[in-house]
């Protein structure tokens, strides 16, 4: 009885249960996500480049140098200059004399009884390696021989000068009729900026250091006067005087030219102290 009850009870409750709103569902508390929130996608404003200052024109040709060099493009590297070697001392300067030598010359002259004064080192604005360091003006190389005027020139070319004039002229001298005395010594080019003369003159003469001295003519006490010149096969005393004197001049200078040697010296001795390999001589 009590079974049977029980299910007329349940029947009755089904139709209810049927039409009862459903149970809501409990919330769940989710944890929050660890992932970051996803951020729209932006994009940076490109910079535009900072204006450079203008390249300032070339003075010249009024271009820009930037268009020599365009903006990105790499610019080629400058070729290395190489500096400009100074030029060396003027070739004169090769011929100065050493304190110890300068003051024997200077001795030497003094002793002989030459009369010279010292001079500031001549010099040439137009030709850099003429010029003389330590010249002296020679105005007489031995006592009663005089220079006409002086003459300038390097110490040592006026020492061979005057141990010529006294070893080998003057004795000459005594020799010819009436044995005139020497007097002077008549200078043609003495000290001068220029190039050698009678030959292509492709150098500087000795002239241009002081090195060289041309005799043009002897006077002689008694008014008398040799001048040189071309006196070949002329068979007199003039003529063994001047080839006795030129001959002996080769002893003291290493060069010696004259009559003969070439049209540019038919009236003239040319004597120099040219320096040259062996001690080799020129006497023509």
């Amino acid at each position: 009885m009590r079974g049977g009850l029980a299910g007329l009870l349940i029947m009755a409750a089904l139709p209810a249960l049927a039409q009862a709103p459903p149970a809501p569902r409990p919330e769940v508390d989710h944890a929050p996500s660890t992932r970051p929130e996803a951020r729209p996608e932006t994009h940076a404003e490109a910079k535009p480049p900072e204006a450079r200052p203008a390249a300032p024109a070339d003075p010249l040709t009024g271009a820009s140098a930037d268009k020599a060099a365009p903006q990105g493009e790499p610019t080629a590297p400058k070729a290395a200059t190489t500096p400009a070697e100074p030029p060396g001392p003027p070739q004169f300067e090769a011929l100065r004399e050493d304190d110890f030598h300068y003051s024997a010359c200077l001795l030497d002259l003094s002793l002989m009884g030459a009369d010279y004064s010292e001079l500031p080192a001549v010099t040439d604005p137009d030709q850099r390696d003429c010029g003389i360091a330590r010249p002296i003006m020679l105005r007489a190389p031995l006592p009663g021989v005089e220079i006409p005027g002086g003459a300038v020139m390097r110490c040592e070319t006026a020492w061979h000068l005057a141990h010529w004039l006294g070893d080998f002229v003057r004795p000459a001298a005594d020799l010819l009729p009436g044995q005139p005395r020497l007097a002077a010594i008549e200078p043609g080019t003495t000290y001068q900026c220029r190039q050698t003369v009678g030959n292509a003159g492709e150098k500087l003469s000795e002239h241009a250091f002081g090195n060289a001295f041309d005799v043009a003519a002897l006077r002689f006490q008694d008014g008398s006067r040799l001048e040189i010149a071309p006196r070949e096969d002329s068979g007199d005393m003039a003529e063994a005087f001047q080839r006795a004197i030129r001959g002996a001049a080769c002893l003291h200078f290493t060069t010696v030219l004259g009559p003969g040697a070439n049209a540019a010296h038919d009236n003239h001795l040319h004597l120099d102290i040219k320096a040259r390999r062996n001690g080799w001589r020129l006497c023509q």
